[in-house]
């Protein structure tokens, strides 16, 4: 079956203020890693100081959830930091992390919440979901940073962020979708919350008909990105007219920079 995610749908319409920086040519570049994946070797990707922060911060609070002592413990900051070997990080992502660590050691805002799943954020793909639309179906990826239960028919799915950028609501859109089909009988909310702000975003709910409005979304693009790769396949001259590139200083922080003749200032 075709598959679709809410990071495919951020590769063919970039979020809201993102439009300069966003390249077709670099998902025609993933999509080829895949197919190449047991044939070449992989593309090193290279994470960005606000990647590495978001996901250690992830990984911190997953590891204080599964030793919950630590969150007690005077030394529980540092206990943590070792797990996470953040000390071999840049003083930038450590020291950002650190924080995180010790705001939330002092405000454990998950602690006795019923946590249906929290993730530690690393983790391999996640079973897809078979959503089925108009007689068609296609496989769901959404990869869940949180779950918890509010009530005992009311779910919030929480989406960690850091830094300063705005959530694209989407996401929670996204999320929305598979819980209708991961807990049925389950009224679903979610938001985002800023661990190093604090702060939390506005809840997103969505109609059954909105959440039809996303499947179809998701359905065309699952097959619109399938029927690329096929003719890709058939004929790899294709390549630019299928992915059309959209250099800028953007190349700079693209893994594929080194393969693209259109890369600018690699």
């Amino acid at each position: 079956m075709d598959f679709a995610s809410y990071h495919l749908w951020s590769q063919f319409e970039p979020a809201l203020g993102w439009e300069d920086t966003h390249c077709q040519m670099q998902r025609g570049w993933r999509a080829i890693q895949t197919l190449a994946r047991d044939r070449s070797p992989k593309v090193a990707f290279t994470e960005t100081i606000w990647q590495k922060v978001g996901k250690l911060a992830q990984a911190g609070i997953y590891e204080f959830h599964q030793q919950p002592l630590l969150l007690k413990h005077p030394r529980g900051c540092e206990r943590v930091a070792d797990r996470l070997y953040l000390y071999y990080e840049i003083a930038t992502v450590r020291d950002r992390v650190m924080q995180i660590l010790r705001q939330y050691q002092a405000d454990p805002w998950l602690l006795d919440r019923d946590i249906l799943l929290l993730n530690r954020g690393d983790e391999p793909i996640p079973s897809p979901i078979e959503i089925a639309v108009g007689g068609e179906g296609f496989q769901l990826l959404a990869a869940f940073d949180c779950i918890i239960r509010s009530s005992p028919h009311q779910i919030q799915i929480i989406d960690f962020k850091t830094g300063l950028a705005d959530p694209d609501f989407r996401q929670a859109e996204v999320y929305l979708l598979a819980c209708s089909y991961l807990y049925p009988d389950c009224e679903a909310v979610a938001y985002f919350y800023n661990l190093e702000t604090m702060t939390s975003s506005e809840l997103v709910t969505a109609t059954p008909d909105r959440l039809m409005k996303i499947a179809r979304k998701l359905a065309q693009i699952a097959k619109l990105h399938q029927q690329q790769l096929q003719e890709y396949q058939l004929n790899p001259d294709c390549f630019d007219r299928l992915f059309p590139p959209h250099p800028g200083t953007h190349c700079r922080a693209c893994a594929f920079n080194y393969y693209c003749a259109y890369a600018v200032g690699s």
